[in-house]
């Protein structure tokens, strides 16, 4: 069961943790976090296992905050779990915050290298793993195999 701390609208903590999948009521949020993984002007996308919610579709590496994280903290968390791999916090940048729905998505960019041989996918969350061009990343877009609220926010980092 993981728990998560809550934040209000200006992402001050309001002191108590909720179970992930419970509802958030007005003037409740929480934090996730997405890193953006570009080698050789391509994106590092990750396909999500069929048993979870948005199954089959594909998204940028990611995932909430549990209780008494920071952002940087998930982000290194996320990775190792769903992908086997190390990451340190001079390998990526936060670029921006966006508020979707009702969470703050802290989105972090990286180039650094990923090779896919070395990648120990957490089958559970992940099912598999690719590069793809921006061309690739619409065309995926187009299709609807993208997990529309990563399309969104592409869109508003990198516009379109």
């Amino acid at each position: 069961m993981e728990f998560f701390d809550v934040v209000d609208k200006d992402r001050k903590p309001l002191g108590y943790t909720k179970r992930r999948g419970l509802k958030l009521e007005e003037n409740e949020y929480n934090v996730g976090v997405e890193i953006w993984i570009f080698n050789d002007y391509k994106l590092l996308m990750t396909r999500r296992s069929l048993n979870k919610s948005h199954p089959g579709k594909w998204e940028v590496p990611g995932g909430c905050s549990m209780s008494g994280e920071i952002s940087i903290d998930t982000l290194k968390r996320e990775i190792k779990e769903e992908l086997g791999i190390s990451i340190n916090s001079e390998d990526c940048e936060l670029m921006d915050t966006i508020i979707y729905k009702k969470q703050f998505v802290d989105i972090y960019i990286s180039n650094k290298i990923i090779d896919l041989n070395k990648v120990t996918l957490q089958k559970s969350e992940v099912c598999d793993i690719k590069f793809v061009t921006k061309k690739e990343f619409l065309k995926m877009a187009e299709n609807n195999e993208i997990v529309k609220s990563v399309y969104d926010r592409f869109n508003i980092m990198f516009g379109g």
